[in-house]
Formats: structure tokens, sequence, C-alpha cells
């Protein structure tokens, strides 16, 4: 998806929290600004995805989530916070389609924002409501994701409702910006991103429409100083990010204000230090993605001093860029300091199993761990930098061990980090299953550059892995649970076995009982089963479970049955608050 966006008229008086500073270095006319008062502010994100009236129009993909994401920088960011989240009215046509995205709604929602629908006549009157409710010390914001396009000179923005041949059901850019001047406010930002490519669903993928237009305006009334920033230099695009799911530019912009910009002497973010940052990722991007002779990709012009107007405080020391947590959707998932900012995100060809953040080489930066479970992907685990530059890639899949079918591939179930070897790096174990379901799975540990140290295969799925040991200076074990499919027929019961295992790290490989594959016998310090059958194993882990400083493992069936084990394979307790006919019962296969 190919964008337009442009920034207009940022000013001086704009800001709440640091306005006591605003007036620095001013204009003739920064005296007449009044203070700014966050609660005469309002504000309207439209993000126009689906075109309910027009089956020839594309979906833009991302303009819900880029109208989330920026109501939600604008409003419940605190560096940022123009607008109470209360005065914030988003009009939407789809759904984000990044969990980040959802999260940000739902925040939106929660903190007192309203959803609207996002038709030519819903936007019109919500226009005209919020320019209303706006006062003369507050801000107006408009922000726009959606199509554009130009008709005779004049640009147009779809709506939900807009019928591409029909320009009058569309809303001119000049309307908004009529409906934008009779507020009191004494500031508006108007932000329009509108998308360039794929107009139409015939489109050629890749082919810029025309037609479309995009910039990203604010004029501000009675303030000093006007900026104009835009996404693309004249004659040249801007872009959507399919890994980010946000336009390039926009991603900048609120990357830039979540104080990843640079700040001036005051710790503040401003027009300036702005620019610059994103002129510089943008760039990068383009380079990187479409072009490798860009030299420019945004244009920006100050007028006077304006290029020091404050647009976000970052008094505090700049954001870690160290990352300490990642969540994931999907194939996507996003990387965020200890301050819980995103610092930034990925996507995967498949669904991620699980997503771990770890110092694997023991430098002090942690990288992330991916695992994959289906897909282009699935059986891989992927490592990637501080910054998100990918490390390495290793695969469980292999040869398989047992006669019967299988899908080719496997994918990832679970996976864990820990420093087996206790030399200060970090080791990768995880568990894969067949792709499609089979009975065979394989227990791996990679060493911390993707290296495979040992292997093990399963008759039946494995489903869970942890590393623990009975003392604190104890040599770590690695612990697996599932079920094993073969064991029935040498036990002679009916069903999947569930099973436990215990591995010296330093050992891991061949097969599980009862040995039927082509492997040979496993490493493994030892094996256990439970009975009866029927009883899958839903938690593993390792605990304290007599308060004496030393560990077990509890094996629980269900949230009422549970087996707790030393680590060589004894019965400490059995817990049976289900009846169960016969009793539970433990054993260890040879």
């Amino acid at each position: 998806m190919i964008r337009i966006v442009g920034l207009l008229s940022l000013g001086a008086a704009l800001v709440g929290p640091w306005s006591a500073v605003a007036g620095t270095d001013p204009s003739p006319r920064a005296a007449e600004a009044p203070a700014f008062q966050r609660a005469q502010s309002a504000a309207l994100f439209v993000g126009v995805q689906r075109f309910t009236h027009d089956s020839s129009l594309a979906d833009v993909r991302y303009a819900v989530d880029d109208a989330v994401d920026l109501a939600f920088v604008v409003a419940l960011d605190t560096r940022v916070r123009l607008v109470d989240p209360g005065r914030v009215v988003l009009a939407l046509s789809g759904e984000p389609q990044k969990e980040e995205s959802k999260q940000n709604l739902n925040a939106l929602l929660a903190a007192g924002a309203t959803r609207a629908p996002a038709t030519q006549s819903d936007i019109l009157s919500l226009l005209d409501r919020q320019a209303r409710a706006a006062g003369p010390e507050g801000v107006l914001f408009l922000a726009f994701a959606t199509h554009g396009v130009n008709q005779d000179g004049t640009h147009y923005l779809l709506t939900a409702s807009s019928l591409l041949r029909y320009a009058e059901t569309s809303i001119s850019e000049n309307k908004i910006r009529d409906i934008a001047s009779r507020s009191e406010a004494a500031r508006s930002l108007i932000l329009i991103d509108a998308c360039r490519q794929r107009l139409t669903a015939d489109s050629r993928a890749g082919d810029a429409d025309p037609r479309s237009a995009a910039t990203l305006i604010r004029r501000m009334s009675e303030v000093a100083g006007q900026v104009v920033m835009s996404a693309a230099a004249t004659g040249e695009y801007a872009y959507d990010d399919d890994v980010r799911r946000n336009g390039v530019f926009t991603a900048a912009v609120i990357d830039g204000l979540r104080c990843e910009a640079a700040t001036d002497e005051r710790g503040l973010i401003t027009v300036e230090t702005l620019a610059s940052y994103v002129e510089e990722r943008v760039l990068t991007w383009v380079r990187k993605h479409r072009d490798p002779a860009a030299r420019r990709a945004t244009q920006i012009n100050y007028e006077g001093a304006s290029k020091r107007m404050p647009l976000a405080a970052c008094r505090a020391a700049k954001r870690p860029s160290q990352p300490a947590a990642v969540n994931s959707s999907d194939a996507s998932f996003n990387v965020f300091n200890i301050a819980g900012i995103r610092l930034w995100g990925g996507r995967v060809k498949g669904k991620i199993a699980r997503a771990e953040i770890a110092d694997l080489d023991g430098d002090g930066q942690n990288e992330v761990v991916v695992g994959v479970a289906a897909g282009e992907d699935s059986g891989k685990i992927i490592a990637y930098d501080a910054g998100g530059r990918r490390l390495w890639s290793a695969d469980t899949t292999a040869s398989y061990n047992y006669d019967g079918g299988h899908g080719g591939r496997m994918a990832i179930a679970d996976v864990v980090t820990a420093d087996l070897f206790r030399k200060g790096t970090r080791q990768v174990i995880a568990v894969a299953i067949d792709a499609q379901g089979w009975y065979q799975s394989r227990l791996c540990v990679f060493d911390s550059d993707g290296t495979l140290r040992g292997s093990y295969w399963h008759p039946g799925h494995l489903h869970q892995v942890l590393v623990g040991a009975a003392a604190a200076d104890g040599a770590p074990r690695i612990v697996a649970a599932g079920v094993n499919n073969d064991l029935q027929s040498v036990l002679h019961v009916n069903g999947y076995v569930s099973s436990v295992m215990v591995f010296d790290p330093k050992n891991v490989g061949g097969e599980a009982p009862p040995y039927f594959g082509k492997a040979g016998k496993g490493t493994q310090l030892w094996y256990g089963f439970i009975l009866p059958t029927g009883h899958p194993i839903e938690r593993l882990e390792i605990i304290d479970f007599k308060h004496d400083d030393v560990k077990t493992i509890s094996v629980w069936m269900a949230p009422s049955i549970a087996v707790y084990l030393d680590f060589s394979g004894a019965v400490i307790a059995v817990q049976a608050g289900e009846r169960i006919e016969g009793g539970l019962q433990f054993g260890l296969a040879q």
C-alpha cells in the first residue's frame, strides 16, 4: 500500500504539560496565543478499512490501525496527551489488524473514547460536533486514514459509504478545512493519510493510482510559527509497512513522539528533532525496501523559529532500547522495553507458538526468540537481536524417526531458554509435533548461535518443556511432558499414556520407550508414565512442595489431580480430588 502523508502547522502554544517553555524564542505573534487546556481539546480519528457500498474499492488494510494507534498516543501517552480520551471519537469501518492496535482500541474505549460508524453522513456530523466541542484554549485534532482521489483539482477522501465514480459521496479536503475553521479552537491539526496503491480491487499491486492524494495538514490559528512536513518529497511516494502494519511515515511519527526522536537541552521533542528522526527512519526503510538509491524521503518547511516548537516531553532518561517483554498474535510479534513501550515488531511466515526474551550470548543485550507452529516457517526457531535484526534460524524438522503417516514438517509446541551449562550463555529448548497432527514429536536443544546440540524423538505429542533443578546450585535438568501412543501396547491398556521425562542437557538423544523407531534407546535420566489413560497432562511446574528449598516436579492432569515427583523420579505425593477408578498410578519405563 502506498501512502502520501504530510504534517502542517505545528504551533508553539500547542502542548500542555510543557507550555511554560513553549514561548521560548517566540515569533511576534507568540504572545497572542491563548494558554493550552487539554480539557478544551476535541479529536476525531477516522479509519476506513472497508468500503461497504462499492465493491470495486480495495480495503485499506491498516487504516483502522493507523487511526487507533495515533489516537492512543495523542490521548493516552503521558508525554503527548493533547486531548482527554473522553473527548476522542473514533469513526471506524473495519477492525484493527494487529494485536497491539486491538489493545489500544480497548484502552481508548475503556478510558472514555467513543466509537462510531464511518459513513459520509456520520463523519460530517462528527466533524461538526467535534469542531464545536473544541474550545478557544484547546486544539482540534482531526485524522483520516482512507483512500483519496483527486478530481478536477479537488482532493476527496472516501468514506465507508462512498462510491468511487461519484465524488459527491465523499468528503473534500476543502470541506474538512472549512468545518475546522469554524471551530473556536485557536489551534487545529488535520492529518490525512490516504492510500495511493490498489485504490480499486482490480488494480495491479505496485501501481500507484494517479488520482489518489494524501497530505497531513495542520493549520493553527493565532499561534506562532508554521511547519509543513510531508511524508514524501515532491514526485515521490510514501508507503505502508507490512511488518509494522502502519504507514511507514505514520509509524515513524508515532515512535518519534514516544521519545525515540532526540530531545533538546530541555528534554523536549521538537519539530526539528522529530523531523530529523522521521526523515532518517523513512529514508532507511525506502532504501531497504523500495529504492536503494533514494536520497530523500520526507519534506519539511519551517517558519521562523517554529522548528523549536515542543511536541512531547521526554524529561526522563531516554527510553531504554533493551527488549524486556514480547507478545505475539498469529504471525506477528511486538517487543517492549521495561517501561512497556513498544520498541519494534516483526512477522514470521506462519503462526507463532511462543516468543521469549533472553540474553542468549551473555553480552548484556537481550535477544528475541520466536517459535513457529504452522506455515512456511513451521518448526523453526528464529532469533533476533535487540534491534530487531534476524540473527539465525534453526529447524526442528528432520528425517522422521517412526514409520507411518507424517506431514513432512514439524510445528513448534513449546519453547524455553535456559543457561543449561552454567557458562553465562543460554540455550533454546523446543518441543515440536508433526505439523499435520500425526503422532511423531521431537525435543531439540539449540545452542545460543542456533547450532543443534541434541534431539530426542517421541512416539506421541510432547506439549510442554521446562528447565529446573532440585536445589539452587544444582545442575539444570530438562523436563518434558506429553502423551505416548506406543506404550499402550506394552502396558496392555487402551488409550494414550500421559508421560513425563527428565534429561541431563549434556546428553540428549535417541528416542522414548518402547523404542519402536530408528533412533535407538533414548538418553533420558528417567521416563515416567501415569495411569489410567484418559488423563492428559494439562500443566507442568517446578515448585517447592514442602517449603524446604528443595524443588519438585508437579504434574497436573486436572485442577484437582496432580502427581509430585522429585528429580530422581520418585513420587513425593499424589493429589486426586476427583474419583479415579483404580486410583492414580505412576511408573517408570526402562
